[in-house]
C-alpha cells in the first residue's frame, strides 16, 4: 500500500472534498507561491498545484530544476500579476515541462513570454496518460518574434481534444534552437471532464514528491 506524508494527503483530501471546479474551468496562474525573485535559479524538481477541487504537477521530463519567479519591480502585463513559471536554470535543455491532471481534461491554454532578443516558437503536446505516456492526441503551437512581453501582450497557445477525447498530461515549451526553454509561462487555463480516476491523485502526489520520473517513450 502506497503511503503519502500527512501534508499531501491533506491537501489532496481537501482538492477532492471541495467536490468538481465550477463550470468546469480551472486558472493557474502561479500567484499563491511565494515566488523567487532569481528567475535564472531553479529551486524546484516538482510543483504541486490545486484550486477548485482540481490538482496538477509541474514538473520537468529532465528532471532539471524550475522556478517560480517573482517579477516584483519588472514591467510585465497586469494580466499577469507578479508570479510567473520559468525554466531558465537550463534553458539550453532540450526537454519539456509536463503537467498531470488528477481528471481528465478536453482543452487546455498556456500563455508564453519572453523578453525578446530571438525568436520563439511554443508548443503543447497532449497525452492520454500521465507525464506524457501513453497516446499523443495531438498538438497545438504559437509563435513571436523579438517583441518584449514588457511592450506586447502574452503569446497564448491553445489545444482541445476532439469530441469525446480526453487527455490527461500535456507536454509544454517556448524557446529555439538552442535556447530550447527560453520563455515564460503564465495563467494555465484547464477545461475539466469528470472526477478523478481511481489511483491518479496518489500518483500525482508521488510525482510532487519527486518520485522517479518515467521515461516518455
Amino acid at each position: 500500500m502506497i503511503r503519502l506524508p500527512a501534508a499531501v494527503c491533506a491537501v489532496l483530501a481537501a482538492s477532492c472534498a471541495s467536490g468538481s471546479p465550477a463550470g468546469d474551468v480551472v486558472v493557474f496562474d502561479f500567484e499563491e507561491f511565494p515566488g523567487n525573485p532569481d528567475r535564472s535559479a531553479g529551486d524546484k524538481t516538482a510543483l504541486l498545484l490545486v484550486r477548485d477541487g482540481f490538482a496538477a504537477v509541474i514538473k520537468r521530463t529532465s528532471g532539471e530544476k524550475f522556478t517560480v519567479w517573482n517579477s516584483t519591480g519588472e514591467t510585465l502585463p497586469a494580466s499577469w500579476g507578479s508570479k510567473h513559471l520559468s525554466p531558465t536554470f537550463n534553458y539550453f535543455k532540450d526537454d519539456y515541462f509536463v503537467i498531470s491532471f488528477t481528471m481528465p481534461v478536453y482543452a487546455i491554454s498556456i500563455e508564453f513570454g519572453d523578453f525578446g532578443q530571438d525568436q520563439d516558437t511554443a508548443e503543447i503536446h497532449a497525452y492520454t496518460g500521465l507525464d506524457g505516456t501513453g497516446d499523443r492526441l495531438g498538438s497545438a503551437f504559437g509563435f513571436f518574434g523579438y517583441s518584449d512581453i514588457s511592450v506586447d501582450p502574452p503569446t497564448r497557445v491553445e489545444f482541445a481534444a476532439a469530441q469525446g477525447e480526453t487527455f490527461s498530461s500535456v507536454l509544454f515549451r517556448a524557446g529555439a534552437n538552442p535556447f530550447f526553454q527560453s520563455a515564460f509561462m503564465d495563467n494555465i487555463v484547464i477545461h475539466t471532464d469528470h472526477a478523478p480516476a481511481p489511483g491518479t491523485l496518489a500518483l500525482l502526489a508521488l510525482g510532487a514528491l519527486g518520485a522517479r520520473h518515467r521515461r516518455r517513450r
